[in-house]
């Protein structure tokens, strides 16, 4: 279970706990599945970089040259008048485009909610509380490969989101931060993981940090993200270190 006190603890801020709670609540009812802690830590990342940390649920219309190209462009499905604005980027992960927005519309249907209201025909709905990560849960299902989620492979994630990596940087980033908060840590504890997983300390977190987390992550399978977080004002992180210290010494050796 997701809530937005994880992601609150994740974000360091408060100031769009709204819109946390809206897609937490999107998330547990449509894909608990996907609130498993090695899961969810592939997930957040992008949508925080996407949304940049909940600050923007719909595309900022200017127009732009590039968003003025909106209009009448097939492959988007715009083929009416005016289709380029209506059909502007929404939700955290924004999705542009009619063609998408009925695509949305019927997997929705289909897989989620029969009862779910026509998006196609109501494309602001996409970033209104009561459908905010929708649109997110239709693209991370039927886009980004589960064999990347759960190999933590986050270039190939990033990749089938950005189409490049656009933003990489940010999105490891927040992978740490994710991470750590749903192993029970502050968001900068950095430190603090490495000696629990007993890698050298030097509070950088690259490939053998990350890969660390992951596999302490997928020692948590089951475990409810909401138990996880911690409080950020603690710190003595004995307890936790020991804690996670045990997860990986089950997990086996460490790449």
């Amino acid at each position: 279970m997701l809530t937005a006190k994880t992601l609150v603890a994740i974000t360091g801020s408060t100031k769009y706990e709204d819109r946390m709670a809206s897609f937490a609540e999107r998330l547990n009812t449509y894909a608990p599945s996907q609130t498993a802690p090695h899961r969810l830590a592939q997930l957040l990342p992008q949508v925080l970089h996407e949304s940049m940390a909940f600050r923007y649920v719909r595309e900022i219309w200017g127009p732009t040259s590039a968003q003025l190209r909106y209009e009448g462009r097939a492959d988007l499905g715009n083929v009416r008048a005016g289709d380029g604005k209506l059909f502007i980027g929404r939700d955290l992960i924004q999705c542009t485009g009619r063609s998408n927005y009925r695509s949305l519309t019927d997997w929705v249907h289909a897989n989620l909610d029969p009862d779910a209201p026509d998006f196609e025909e109501n494309p602001e709905l996409l970033e209104q509380p009561e459908w905010l990560g929708i649109a997110v849960i239709w693209y991370w299902t039927t886009r980004v490969s589960a064999s990347y989620v759960e190999a933590g492979n986050i270039e190939m994630i990033t990749r089938q989101i950005n189409g490049g990596l656009n933003g990489y940087t940010d999105r490891l980033q927040w992978f740490d931060k994710t991470a750590l908060v749903l192993l029970g840590y502050g968001r900068d504890h950095v430190r603090a993981f490495q000696s629990a997983a007993g890698i050298a300390v030097d509070g950088v977190s690259g490939p053998k940090t990350r890969a660390a987390m992951h596999e302490a992550l997928m020692a948590l399978e089951g475990a409810p993200a909401a138990d996880l977080m911690p409080d950020p004002s603690d710190d003595d992180t004995d307890a936790l270190r020991a804690l996670v210290g045990a997860f990986i010494a089950d997990a086996g050796p460490l790449l």
